[in-house]
This record gives C-alpha cells, sequence and structure tokens, in this order.
C-alpha cells in the first residue's frame, strides 16, 4: 500500500537546504515543524504502524529553472525522522529510521507545468518485501 502526504512548502525551509548557512536555532525551528507537519499528516491519512517502508521525497516544481536534488537532503532527513525515529516528534510508523525499517530514496525533482510548487512524501508498505542487501567489495591491485 502507499500513500502520498503534500506539504505546502514551494522549497526547502530556511536552514534544511544544503547550501544553507542558518543559524542552528533557525534550523532547529525548521526541523520542529516539519517534523510535527508530518507527524499530522501522516496520522490524518490513516498509515499504520508497519515493519519496513520505503520513502521518498519528491519536490514538484512549475518552471524548468536548474535546481539541485541533493540540496533537499537535509528537508528530507527531518521527514525521515518525522516518520520513523525512535524519540522525538515522529508518526512512529515503523521502530526507527534505520536501513532496517526504512528505506529512503534520494529526493527528487519533478515538472509539472501549471501546478503549485510543493512537496510530496510517498511512503510505501514494504514490510512483506524480501530484505536484499547487494554488497560490493573491491579488491586490491
Amino acid at each position: 500500500m502507499t500513500w502520498t502526504l503534500e506539504l505546502g512548502y514551494t522549497k526547502p525551509p530556511p536552514g534544511l537546504s544544503a547550501n544553507d548557512r542558518s543559524h542552528w536555532a533557525t534550523k532547529a525551528r525548521s526541523v520542529a515543524a516539519v517534523r510535527g507537519l508530518v507527524k499530522s499528516l501522516a496520522t490524518k491519512a490513516g498509515i499504520p504502524t508497519m515493519q519496513r517502508c520505503q520513502v521518498e521525497v519528491v519536490w514538484v516544481v512549475s518552471d524548468k529553472r536548474r535546481r539541485d536534488a541533493d540540496n533537499a537532503a537535509p528537508f528530507a532527513k527531518a521527514i525521515f525522522d518525522s516518520l520513523g525515529a525512535d524519540k522525538g516528534v515522529t508518526a512512529g510508523i515503523v521502530p526507527d529510521d534505520d536501513p532496517a525499517h526504512m528505506v529512503k530514496l534520494m529526493p527528487r525533482i519533478e515538472h509539472r507545468p501549471g501546478c503549485t510548487p510543493h512537496f510530496e512524501v510517498i511512503v510505501t508498505d514494504i514490510t512483506h518485501r524480501p530484505d536484499t542487501v547487494h554488497q560490493i567489495t573491491t579488491e586490491r591491485l
């Protein structure tokens, strides 16, 4: 099952962009606001407790200006923490936001002409999918 939460932010909040050099208190306020909003939306959407989930953050934009999806990583971290971290303000849909319980996809940017810019958080229950771990090793030459 999959749920989509729509966050009204048009860009990452102050302090939650990789290029932002805001004061720590600004970042802390933004993290608290994001965690509260995501918890509220997840509860309202009726997302149940599960063992494993996959979470994707999509930045929906209406124009084709250059943006770097990596810059939304601090914002995505606050979202991941709000869904499954074991402390603080969380929706508690998984026991923790570690790799055993949450697959976190890199944020991506999606162009949708004519839409109002926003972020979408796509949560998918993957409890029953096998946990595949790919290990890459390098040999010394």
